[in-house]
């Protein structure tokens, strides 16, 4: 479980998430307003030819973990309801499926 500390940023952003969908905290509002489509940029960036050149092996972080918290992110958006952040979540969310498919598996020896 070393790798938690590689998902702190997104742990964060869930409890961000968390907290609009359950307090409405004012600022809240802004750090999702502002995070999700730099996010939906960078997935975007994660699928275009020029992320081979820059990008690195995984943070060990497992991909299960990642679609827990999309869908967590996703559900608790919905609840809010933040519907146009909801829909760049689930955007999110399927890019990261489309980049992990593209990725080489490693073989195990």
């Amino acid at each position: 479980m070393s790798w938690i500390k590689n998902a702190l940023i997104d742990l964060a952003v869930t409890a961000v998430i968390a907290v609009h969908a359950f307090a409405d905290v004012h600022w809240t509002w802004w750090v999702i307003a502002i995070y999700t489509p730099l996010m939906v940029l960078l997935k975007l960036f994660a699928l275009s030819g020029a992320a081979h050149a820059v990008q690195q092996k995984a943070d060990g972080v497992p991909v299960w973990f990642y679609h827990v918290l999309y869908g967590a992110n996703l559900l608790l958006l919905l609840k809010a309801p933040f519907y146009e952040a909801a829909a760049g979540w689930a955007l999110i969310w399927v890019l990261s499926v489309v980049a992990e498919s593209r990725r080489p598996r490693s073989k195990k020896k």
